[in-house]
């Protein structure tokens, strides 16, 4: 047994990185950004940053006691003619130099430049390289190119995470948080990640509707299934592919340190097993505290003031199909739709679908969605819902939450303006009736 409200609160307050530091790291990568692009030498090959990794994915936690966070930027760039692969790091090292700004607060890696903000977080600065119609991130130690896709990554974990309505990204959060934690056992951040979504698929809801119904259950429904995969495996872990290369993720990953995992996490799994089934509340709570700790299942004064905010933000102009246009909602499961945003393209500047982004993108750009995928049989319409959150947004009195019907382009467009997470969500009316809807979130950074 759990309450939704108890998970929200404990993320909220325990487990997710807050706004204010999101904020400031957004406003961090902005400025570095600007930095690179109006640069003598690298201006002219440089356009723009893109998240990725754990900042790409949305699975940012809180770091334990006073340890910095760290955030990964892409730095998207055609191959330089001249260039060997060593270059590229040390190129990008040398702006940093020129930089009152940054010149003390830069280090070099293997494949990154790391800009330090003491105390609170650094960032790992990448170059990604095309070449040859294929793209790479460089090796200063060795002079390689090495085959890389973390935008393909990005874009699967997207998917994976539409189809748990959410919940996978917030499954990765909690078991990130109960590694760092324990403390009992190690693996790569992103090997856990992909683990995790390897596991997401539409026939698991077919076969239990309920598997990703909230974010205990989506906890259970992985951990379960990541638990029964390694339980084959008990001298060394099993090949966890990267959606964009092929590559094995557990190829760092020790023998040793894999079976002490193996074992501590399918005990976790039992446990959380044991908290959804257990159906006397309070024994509930007991179990997730044993997994979590004391705090879980206290919803404090500061959960509680953003759920009151959260609610007290749902804005006058907010329009619903079955009140505001008598159109009632009754989902067919056997129904499937995609709404995809992509960034339109400006001089200088990459566009792509949103996805391949983590959904992440800048102020002031154009956007166009799309329905695609679609098995919906016609006729149908198609409604438009936009809806803006966060600071910005209210200010400027601008939540929106407005409803449009399709002119028969099966397309929207929109322009970001302001910093914080919203959406666009496409509404498949089929005989007066909302059949099936597809939401899809732009983060403005």
């Amino acid at each position: 047994m759990s309450q939704s409200s108890d998970f929200n609160a404990f993320l909220t307050d325990k487990v997710n990185l807050n706004q204010t530091r999101l904020n400031l790291l957004s406003q961090r990568v902005t400025a570095i950004e600007n930095c690179l692009t109006s640069d003598e030498v690298f201006g002219e090959y440089v356009t723009e940053l893109i998240p990725q990794g754990s900042f790409g994915h949305g699975t940012i936690i809180k770091p334990v006691g006073n340890k910095d966070f760290d955030a990964d930027v892409l730095v998207p760039m055609d191959e330089v003619p001249g260039w060997v692969a060593k270059d590229y790091v040390q190129k990008l090292y040398e702006v940093f130099g020129r930089s009152m700004t940054y010149k003390t607060m830069r280090s070099r890696k293997k494949r990154c430049v790391t800009i330090d903000y003491a105390g609170d977080f650094h960032i790992d600065v990448v170059p990604f390289v095309t070449r040859y119609g294929s793209t790479y991130v460089t090796n200063r130690n060795t002079d390689e190119y090495e085959l890389a896709a973390p935008d393909d990554f990005t874009e699967w974990f997207e998917e994976k995470n539409r189809i748990t309505n959410g919940n996978l990204v917030k499954a990765v959060r909690l078991l990130k948080y109960l590694r760092d934690h324990k403390r009992r056992y190690t693996i790569p951040s992103v090997t856990l990640t992909a683990a995790l979504a390897h596991h997401v698929s539409e026939t698991a809801k077919i076969v239990d509707p309920g598997a990703y119904k909230n974010v205990a259950n989506t906890l259970r429904t992985l951990s379960e299934e990541f638990a029964a995969h390694i339980a084959n495996y008990p001298t060394s872990a099993p090949c966890i592919k990267d959606p964009g290369t092929g590559r094995d993720l557990t190829d760092r990953w020790e023998d040793h340190n894999y079976r002490t995992f193996r074992t501590r996490f399918t005990s976790y799994a039992g446990a959380i097993i044991d908290a959804c089934e257990e159906t006397d509340y309070s024994k509930a709570v007991e179990i997730w505290r044993d997994l979590f700790g004391p705090d879980f299942g206290t919803v404090t004064e500061s959960a509680s003031l953003t759920a009151a905010i959260s609610k007290a933000l749902t804005p006058a102009s907010e329009r619903f199909l079955d009140r505001d246009f008598n159109i009632p909602e009754v989902i067919n499961p056997a129904y499937r739709v995609k709404t995809v945003g992509y960034v339109v393209p400006r001089k200088g500047f990459r566009d792509g679908p949103l996805p391949k982004r983590g959904d992440r993108v800048g102020k002031h750009r154009s956007l166009k969605f799309k329905i695609e995928g679609s098995n919906i049989p016609e006729p149908y319409d198609v409604y438009w819902k936009i809806r803006n959150y966060g600071a910005e947004a209210e200010q400027a009195d601008s939540l929106r939450g407005d409803i449009h019907r399709d002119d028969g382009s099966r397309m929207w467009t929109e322009r970001t303006s302001y910093i914080g997470h919203h959406y666009v969500e496409a509404m498949i009316v089929r005989n007066g009736v909302c059949v099936a809807k597809s939401r899809q979130d732009v983060i403005v950074i």
